[in-house]
């Protein structure tokens, strides 16, 4: 292609083939502009898909961590509940056999009233209650035969 040459006014002038490749060229970027846009968007939206899913993927992982370390805490907590209880229970038995009450089952248990309730207030927090509404002996023998309701 030859470069425009000025004619005799001093003004440039184009050739026809070259205003024809120059609307063919603005023809084809607008219609792929235009072909192309709505692939553009559909492309955009799947990766904000995307991202979105590893988001919600993310913070569905830590909700499993923090329930599991929940879950543990709470296995944790009963083990040291059941620890004090037992620990209450050798207590109680000590404590009657120093009162010569070995094997006396209601010294025991209000020994145990005693140290469950002074532990509850003690601590401040919900605790392990098991001397409010409900006998010792159920926390602290689960194998004894329950009284039978009429």
């Amino acid at each position: 292609m030859t470069s425009p040459k000025p004619d005799s006014s001093g003004t440039l002038s184009i050739s026809a083939s070259a205003v024809a490749t120059l609307v063919i060229l603005l023809l084809v970027l607008v219609g792929g502009g235009l072909v192309g846009c709505p692939y553009y968007k559909v492309w955009e939206r799947k990766m904000a898909g995307q991202a979105e899913l590893q988001y919600q993927q993310g913070a569905r992982q830590a909700l499993i961590a923090q329930a599991a370390a929940e879950d543990e805490a709470a296995i944790k907590r009963a083990e040291a509940a059941t620890r004090r209880v037992l620990g209450w229970t050798d207590a109680a038995k000590r404590g009657c056999a120093a009162l010569d009450r070995a094997g006396d089952r209601l010294c025991e248990e209000q020994l145990l009233r005693d140290a469950a309730t002074y532990s509850i207030a003690k601590e401040g927090h919900e605790g392990v209650i098991i001397s409010v509404g409900a006998p010792v002996a159920v926390a602290v023998d689960p194998n004894r035969p329950q009284p039978q309701a009429e």
